[in-house]
């Protein structure tokens, strides 16, 4: 038997094993490696930057317009009565066909009852003896088909959605303008038109008169209810008569440019 005093420590001892035994039992699924998950963590990988659409970087190119070929036929088919009507007036050509002969003696093309949406590129470079043109109110926008007519002296395009001037440039015996209500905002193919007489630009997007400050032969100038702030680009144009400024910003500023004899209408 043992002593007393080691019964009592030998108990201790064997308890400390058994903990130790149950602690290592339990410590076992720890030490087994960590399999590792089956789907990724979504923090784990970079968010990737989305790609902007053409659409949202920058504006779809307009459309590029069809070629156009035109017939060689002597004989013109007109599609719209109307200007057919208008032309055999001119052409003094009631009856029998139209030929491209017939389009080059005419001299006034007044289509105003036309209703035209678009200038045919295969008609109007045919009136190659043309002096006056004026176009109908509506949806015309393309004036190129006019660019070769170099024989025009008055031109009418108001209250078409014309917003490029760009095939007027040529047109060196341009006398009279009229392109009042319009979307048009810039004048600059004007600079050049030097036999320019009477120019209107009433209620245009028209901003600045700089283009027409070597227009030395323009006596009338129509440019009411405009956003025109400045008409220093006139001060120099001795020959204008007549100014009409009524509904835009420029009240008073017509005195400062000092040309003598010029009647300035503000209604």
């Amino acid at each position: 038997m043992l002593p007393r005093t080691i019964a009592p420590l030998a108990g201790i001892a064997l308890s400390i094993a058994l903990t130790s035994l149950v602690g290592c039992d339990e410590k076992k699924p720890d030490a087994a490696p960590t399999k590792p998950s089956a789907a990724p963590v979504a923090s784990a990988a970079p968010t990737p930057t989305p790609t902007p659409t053409p659409s949202a970087a920058e504006p779809a190119p307009p459309p590029k317009k069809k070629d156009v070929v035109c017939s060689k036929d002597a004989t013109i088919t007109f599609t719209n009565q109307a200007f057919e009507d208008a032309v055999r007036s001119q052409a003094q050509k009631k009856e029998g066909a139209l030929t491209r002969a017939d389009l080059g003696k005419v001299k006034t093309l007044k289509l105003t009852e036309a209703k035209l949406e678009e200038l045919d590129p295969c008609i109007f470079p045919l009136f190659t003896s043309v002096k006056g043109v004026y176009l109908p109110p509506g949806k015309i926008e393309d004036l190129s088909p006019l660019k070769t007519l170099t024989t025009i002296e008055s031109l009418r395009i108001a209250a078409t959605q014309v917003k490029d001037l760009t095939p007027l440039a040529g047109l060196a015996k341009l006398d009279r303008l009229d392109i009042g209500r319009t979307p048009v905002k810039d004048l600059t193919p004007l600079s050049g038109l030097t036999n320019l007489t009477e120019l209107q630009i009433d209620e245009t997007e028209v901003t600045d008169l700089t283009p027409l400050s070597k227009l030395k032969k323009l006596e009338m100038l129509q440019m009411k209810r405009t956003r025109i702030t400045d008409l220093s680009p006139l001060k120099e144009l001795k020959s204008l008569k007549s100014l009409h400024i009524g509904g835009s910003a420029v009240s008073g500023q017509a005195v400062m440019l000092g040309i003598p004899g010029l009647k300035v209408n503000d209604e």
